[in-house]
């Protein structure tokens, strides 16, 4: 049985936050963001997964933002509690208001991904939804989950790699951290050498229309022959019991 979490107001920042852009936030909010992007990222991770991560006993989502996710995976991994940790305060306001949406208990905290303030060996399962490629100090917050996670927690991971970032629509109109980007095969490399396991049906990569810089028309079309790079990655890693 996981030790109870230790919850605090913590008002810590991680120095290597890149605040996002007004349009940046504003488009977390849409349904083309919560549609194609949030809603899919957890209905795969979930049919990688299978049974695994279902019903356990508290979940982290770790930088929930406006907690759009909380109801998808009360949905769909039902676990008994969810704890949501972000590092922006008004993102948490916001899903605060939502509260009457989700379908199991949650609890919110402003903290760093870097420092987080919870116990460790208490969490069940972790989402970690697009975090990695807003974080500099990316080893560090791997550390970080692994060691708040039980052994033989699940860390369920959806994440944007560099030919995605580095494209100018994204370059344009958000911020991140631009030394930190990695292309797929560097996230996977990444989780295995901070201690996480999983194997080749645990991983899935692709290139969604929406990451292409002209959201897949000539691809649609028939116009574009080349195999494009890599875009997208979900990973369901394991951190093992010994």
């Amino acid at each position: 049985m996981s030790s109870t979490p230790q919850i605090s107001t913590s008002s810590q920042v991680a120095a290597d936050w890149v605040p996002e852009t007004a349009f940046g936030k504003w488009f977390l909010s849409t349904q083309v963001w919560f549609r194609y992007v949030l809603t899919e990222a957890i209905v795969d991770l979930k049919a990688i997964a299978g049974e695994r991560g279902s019903g356990s006993q508290r979940l982290l989502d770790i930088g929930c933002g406006q907690g759009l996710a909380f109801g998808l995976l009360g949905e769909h991994f039902r676990p008994q509690s969810i704890i949501g940790i972000d590092v922006d305060s008004r993102t948490l306001a916001k899903a605060e208001q939502h509260r009457s949406q989700w379908r199991c208990d949650v609890q919110l905290l402003r903290s760093s991904v870097t420092r987080l303030e919870l116990a460790d060996s208490c969490i069940d399962t972790v989402f970690c939804h697009q975090l990695l490629h807003h974080v500099a100090d990316q080893e560090s917050a791997l550390r970080e989950l692994y060691r708040i996670l039980v052994p033989g927690g699940i860390l369920l991971v959806s994440e944007s790699c560099s030919p995605f970032i580095n494209s100018w629509p994204v370059r344009a109109f958000f911020r991140h951290p631009m030394r930190a980007q990695r292309p797929s095969q560097g996230y996977i490399d990444l989780l295995r050498s901070m201690g996480f396991e999983f194997s080749a049906n645990d991983v899935r990569e692709s290139t969604p229309w929406w990451s292409l810089p002209d959201f897949g028309i000539l691809r649609r079309w028939g116009w574009s022959r080349s195999q494009p790079e890599t875009t997208e990655l979900l990973v369901v890693a394991t951190k093992p019991q010994r």
